[in-house]
């Protein structure tokens, strides 16, 4: 039996957190804390869920993580078919910020360093990636 093809387009509304967009840009990525309780949040927010608050600082997440986890892909979601080939997506934590990114090498280690970065893909699209350390 052949599959249907299942398109979904989704349009974000961007404008509040525009300055993480146009961190990736400039090679610099961004999260957010909340100004009355501390809350941290990646991807960022400019509302806090936790205290309701709309009062945030935007810190920019970068040097040395540490890889806490991660999964290679072999069978690809829908819009990533361009990929072609496994990859690997892991959350890596830099400091209170957990962030999820492409990982760039061979398959990761729970506890390995890396760095923080940005690129466009295939498709122009910005997105977070990690390269491993030495």
């Amino acid at each position: 039996m052949e599959s249907r093809t299942f398109v979904l387009k989704h349009k974000l509304p961007i404008a509040r957190v525009e300055k993480y967009w146009k961190g990736l840009e400039e090679g610099k990525v961004y999260g957010t804390v909340c100004k009355i309780c501390g809350a941290k949040y990646y991807p960022p927010q400019v509302d806090c869920s936790k205290c309701f608050n709309s009062e945030v600082e935007w810190v920019e997440i970068s040097g040395e993580g540490t890889i806490e986890c991660f999964t290679q892909l072999h069978s690809f979601p829908q819009g990533f078919e361009f990929v072609g080939k496994p990859y690997t997506i892991a959350v890596a934590k830099f400091g209170d910020f957990k962030v999820m990114g492409w990982y760039e090498g061979e398959i990761p280690k729970v506890g390995e360093k890396v760095r923080i970065k940005t690129g466009k893909d295939e498709t122009g699209v910005w997105k977070v990636y990690f390269e491993p350390v030495g």
